[in-house]
């Protein structure tokens, strides 16, 4: 039995600060012309992970870097070049199903800054009616008032349909939340001073259609944010609103709140993060940090005098840079992969620009110093690729990856033991999408791993399904193949799903550009189902804007990737419908 369906969908186009925050002093503004620091741009790359609030690694996220963007692997992992501004270098993330994130790390001319993002799952979203507007509970504290007829699309010209609202709060005093933030702490106040931020709460509001195109206001809003029990004493009777931007990672004062009892209110005038915060003047902290003669991944926390603290992390070579209080005592820490605190001490006060130097950090058996090197099929040292392990002491912590040298292929670092007895290295060669079989060895101060062979597992190409719930199904893509069209090249995939007892399902699926534009493509899909038995599959609903080309090969060996985003997936035979769901097809040309 064959089920053929045929839809137009748009192509998507997808579109840090370090250690703390702060506001306003209190004094007189006489009016002048904001001159902000010329920004100096430098070439470096960075690489990190991109995991969900539990740790779990999130594969197909988009990371941008300047002009740039890249994909994370099955991992989580990423690595990526380009130029960024020195003051406030940092990455952004975005996946269909979270919030966007972004991160800030630390680098230099020629080096490889360090990150971990965490993205958050978007909750299911309140729906208003844009003409009459309402009023939507946040999940986890405040609400958010809309103005009737208050909304307008991407163009600007208003829209007057059904609005999700997909928002969440930030609560500035719990645990963690560093991970949580966009950027980190530092922000350009209205009169363009450089300011540390001390956050009394902030929320994050994303508008979008029921087809997920962007949306944003046109009137203003009113928001409402809780602040932390642990704050509301110190918490002014204004204070001043900041939202992030996105193209410098600086937040930036806009407007501001007043207290009612204990909540602050205010009144915004478009959607992002926003952030109620007072703040103090920062000093840039240089430094780096060892331990023996490697430079192994840690958390740089500081903490200020009121308690409030944040994070960064050194690059490759153990260089961090990164705002602290100007002026007083803090507490700066070093915290390693399992969660322990390895190195404490009291620094300042500093009233300007400081480098401390280097900090050593003791070696103990809580650290394995590795080695090795990798070599691909032809026995040829793999020059673009990675190492990740883990040790049998703590299964939940995740290792940050050694890239290895790009000529030789060789690696070298120490990475924590967590109390294991044995370390268990997996190697991953990008260009040729292969991982090696894992290789275990007992614990040891030294342990070389020797010459590893990256050749037989080919990393997972198919059609993923991910389902709103979190769960995903994997096929996998058995053809992928390109011809061309009067139009444009046609890229085609087979998939075939064996459910085994002779029932299965061998999905086609088939993309055009219909403009024949790469730089203005409309894509159109087809997709056909051939049915064997009595198999569980799916039918693909669609609408525009949801169609994103993530890589475009067009010859053999080279890889394709297509993109599905909020999309209704159809379980059949049972017609059960699934909402918010996303589909990746990834493969290599035959």
């Amino acid at each position: 039995m064959k089920r053929t369906y045929n839809f137009l969908v748009l192509l998507a186009v997808l579109s840090a600060a370090l250690f703390f925050g702060a506001c306003r002093k209190d004094k007189i503004i006489e009016d002048h012309t904001i001159v902000y620091p010329v920004p100096v741009f430098i070439e470096a790359g960075v690489h990190g992970l991109v995991a969900d609030e539990t740790g779990a690694p999130v594969s197909n996220a988009t990371v941008f870097l300047g002009t740039g963007q890249t994909q994370t692997d099955d991992n989580g992992f990423f690595q990526i070049k380009g130029l960024m501004n020195s003051e406030v270098p940092f990455v952004r993330v975005e996946k269909p199903g979270y919030f966007p994130s972004m991160a800030s790390f630390s680098a230099k001319v020629g080096s490889t800054g360090r990150v971990k993002v965490t993205l958050r799952a978007k909750l299911p979203a309140t729906q208003v009616n844009a003409s009459s507007g309402g009023t939507v509970d946040i999940p986890g504290g405040g609400t958010v008032k809309f103005a009737a007829g208050g909304f307008m699309d991407a163009s600007g010209q208003p829209y007057n349909g059904v609005v999700q609202v997909f928002a969440t709060y930030l609560d500035p005093s719990k645990p963690g939340i560093d991970n949580l933030i966009p950027g980190g702490f530092l922000g350009r106040s209205a009169s363009g001073e450089n300011q540390m931020l001390t956050s009394f709460g902030m929320v994050h509001v994303l508008l979008e259609t029921p087809a997920g195109q962007k949306l944003q206001i046109n009137k203003p809003a009113e928001v409402t944010m809780p602040v932390p029990t642990d704050r509301l004493s110190n918490a002014p009777a204004t204070i001043p609103l900041w939202y992030i931007d996105e193209a410098t990672g600086y937040w930036k004062e806009e407007g501001s709140a007043t207290l009612q009892g204990n909540v602050y209110v205010g009144s915004v005038t478009h959607f992002s993060w926003w952030n109620c915060d007072i703040g103090s003047d920062y000093i840039r902290l240089n430094g780096r940090v060892r331990i023996g003669s490697e430079h192994p991944y840690v958390i740089l926390r500081v903490t200020q005098n009121s308690g409030l603290s944040a994070t960064t992390t050194p690059d490759a070579n153990g260089y961090f840079t990164g705002g602290v209080p100007a002026n007083q005592t803090f507490l700066f820490e070093a915290i390693n992969e399992c969660g322990e605190v390895v190195y404490s001490t009291t620094l300042g006060p500093y009233s300007s620009e400081t480098d401390i130097g280097i900090i050593s950090i003791s070696w103990t058996s809580d650290w394995i110093n590795v080695a090795g090197s990798l070599v691909d099929c032809n026995m040829q040292p793999v020059t673009n690729g990675f190492v990740s392990f883990r040790t049998n002491g703590n299964q939940a912590a995740v290792f940050f990856p050694i890239a290895v040298d790009p000529v030789t292929g060789t690696f070298s670092g120490s990475v924590v033991n967590c109390g294991g007895t044995e370390v268990t290295l997996k190697a991953i060669d990008i260009d040729e999408q292969l991982a090696s079989d894992p290789v275990t060895l007992p614990v040891s101060a030294d342990v070389d791993f020797g010459q590893v062979t990256v050749c037989d597992n080919p990393v997972a190409f198919g059609m993923t399904l991910e389902f709103p719930n979190g769960t995903t199904k994997f096929i996998p893509i058995t053809s992928a193949t390109i011809s061309a069209d009067t139009v444009g090249n046609i890229y085609q995939f087979i998939a075939n799903d064996v459910q085994g007892s002779g029932n299965g399902a061998q999905y086609t699926i088939a993309f055009l550009n219909w403009t024949g534009d790469p730089s203005n493509p409309i894509w159109g899909l087809s997709y056909q189902h051939t049915i064997f038995g009595a198999p569980v599959y799916y039918g693909f609903e669609v609408s525009s804007n949801n169609t994103q080309a993530l890589a475009l090969g067009t010859q053999p060996g080279e890889m394709v990737t297509f993109r599905l985003s909020n999309m209704i997936l159809i379980e059949e035979p049972s017609g059960i419908h699934y909402a918010q769901c996303n589909v990746t097809i990834s493969a290599i040309l035959q």
